[in-house]
């Protein structure tokens, strides 16, 4: 690339009613290769100047990046998931694993495969009896960081309504989909968590830390959803003891709690802090609904085994509440966080 400096003084031109545009040199568009509709990043200095660089050169900062895992006998399946898994999120794309001495043991590949597979863009490309190498290939273009946080938001509708829907018509079938969704949800919660780590290498954003906060509370959500499927999956008996007490109050929570989440998304859409503010009071509120269910119900079981179970049962969607509440003031930091210096509330 040529690195010519490149020094002009361009006047400031009004576009529409309050836009403020300056051209881009022509030389500089023919130097760094941009074309029509392709991304640019807008980083402002501590003196207010302004930089302005093409998104696929920033993406080079961290693209290619390797790194080497070495294995030995005493290293366990546990320890070899979390560093893959770790390497991933920190925007690692080529990973290679190599065993000390000898042949990779067959429970350490299968551990591996299994993490891979959980990877978005992740392949093993090339593979020894000592030696695995896993190559990302996802495309940050193709994403955004609120299209990852809406992706988990409508995942976590579908596996609120297959539980609603299972208990409703007593088909545990429902309830194993949901365990399905809970794979898919962990696989964009990787993702999203590695898209972070890549906009603060970028310096692109100045809120990441909120916006990991928030992912990570979302598949708190998700995982208190795949916990309570999984205890009226291991005793279907409880689930015709639910439809019978508050079957006709299952669709309303179901509604308070898919609405809230939609709220979630619009305060962060539209920036609006009212919204955010609504969307924690509906949280708290579904809490004392699911409360009142649990009043209802508990009361219901005679045997101490089904007592705990159900007790259970709706401690896990409490905590979906609590987390749903926490992601609605994680959104309402992140709207603070993008506004300027005045803030008007109304």
């Amino acid at each position: 690339m040529n690195t010519q400096k490149i020094v002009e003084t361009r006047k400031v031109q009004r576009f529409g009613k309050s836009t403020l545009m300056i051209s881009l040199p022509s030389e500089w568009v023919k130097i760094v290769d941009l074309k029509p509709s392709d991304l640019v990043v807008l980083e402002v200095k501590d003196d207010g100047s302004l930089v302005v660089f093409p998104q696929k050169l920033a993406e080079k900062r961290i693209r290619g990046k390797e790194i080497r895992i070495i294995l030995s006998k005493n290293t366990n399946e546990e320890l070899v998931q979390r560093a893959l898994y770790t390497s991933y999120i920190i925007g690692y794309d080529r990973i290679v694993i190599e065993y000390e001495n000898g042949s990779i043991p067959p429970h350490i590949m299968s551990s591996i495969r299994t993490m891979v597979r959980m990877l978005i863009g992740a392949e093993i490309v090339a593979q020894t009896k000592n030696s695995i190498v896993i190559q990302n290939f996802v495309d940050t273009e193709r994403y955004s960081i609120d299209g990852l946080v809406e992706r988990m938001s409508s995942t976590i509708k579908s596996m609120l309504d297959y539980l609603i829907t299972s208990i409703k018509t007593g088909l545990t079938e429902h309830l194993k989909e949901i365990t399905e969704l809970e794979f898919e949800m962990d696989r964009v919660h990787a993702l999203a968590i590695r898209y972070v780590y890549a906009l603060n290498i970028q310096n692109t954003s100045h809120f990441l830390t909120e916006y990991r906060v928030l992912i990570k509370t979302l598949e708190d959500v998700g995982d208190s959803l795949a916990q309570a499927a999984q205890i009226l999956n291991e005793k279907t008996v409880l689930i015709e003891v639910i439809k019978e007490v508050v079957g006709d109050k299952l669709e309303e929570m179901k509604l308070h709690l898919s609405y809230t989440i939609d709220m979630i998304l619009q305060a962060i859409t539209n920036q609006d802090l009212a919204i955010a503010s609504r969307a924690a009071d509906l949280a708290a509120e579904a809490t004392k609904f699911v409360s009142r269910l649990e009043a209802d119900v508990i009361p219901k079981y005679k045997s101490l085994e089904d007592y705990l179970k159900m007790k259970s049962f709706f401690e896990k969607l409490m905590l979906l509440c609590f987390n749903l509440q926490a992601a609605a003031e994680v959104a309402f930091d992140i709207v603070m966080s993008k506004k300027e210096n005045v803030i008007k509330l109304s």
